[in-house]
């Protein structure tokens, strides 16, 4: 996936507003893959996938719903945002730019 903006993470945890909390984990997955698909399509031919985008997060995301942003930040958002930085925090591999940085004692319960 290519860089990783904050907007990136602010619209991911309102696509994910829209979904009951069992399927949340299901699209944030998908989103991701989508992501690391349009990455490797553009370095691979230097334009956008057209199902996968660019190779950003937010690429992939114009290509599903994202729940309007809340006038003050509730429980369920800062779960779902919590869950989105975590997430692609442990991803292990080299296809996330995210820096070397660990997440100072940040994990899952669930």
């Amino acid at each position: 996936m290519r860089g990783l903006q904050l907007a990136d993470l602010e619209l991911a945890t309102r696509a994910l507003l829209l979904l009951p909390a069992c399927e949340r984990a299901a699209l944030l997955a998908r989103l991701l893959d989508m992501a690391r698909r349009g990455a490797a399509h553009h370095a691979a031919c230097g334009t956008a996938h057209p199902d996968h985008g660019t190779g950003t997060l937010m690429s992939a995301l114009s290509r599903v719903s994202i729940a309007p942003r809340p006038a003050v930040l509730t429980r369920d958002y800062l779960h779902c945002l919590a869950f989105v930085a975590i997430t692609i925090g442990d991803v292990m591999d080299d296809t996330f730019d995210i820096g070397d940085g660990t997440l100072s004692g940040l994990h899952r319960t669930s």
